[in-house]
């Protein structure tokens, strides 16, 4: 196993310059499509068209 010493040397940081992450208002909207569904879906009708109607 690898001492903390070790385990902290083999992890590169990441390069963050140049990289302003999201604005107020992407945070915003992203807040407000989480867990958001536009449409309803069901899987199980998606399921057997691709099964059945592939032929």
């Amino acid at each position: 196993m690898l001492n903390k010493s070790e385990e902290k040397a083999s992890v590169e940081p990441i390069d963050k310059t140049g990289k302003t992450g999201l604005t107020g208002e992407k945070k915003e909207v992203l807040k407000k499509m989480i867990g958001s569904v536009s449409i309803p879906i069901d899987l199980n009708k998606i399921r057997e068209k691709m099964k059945y109607d592939a032929d």
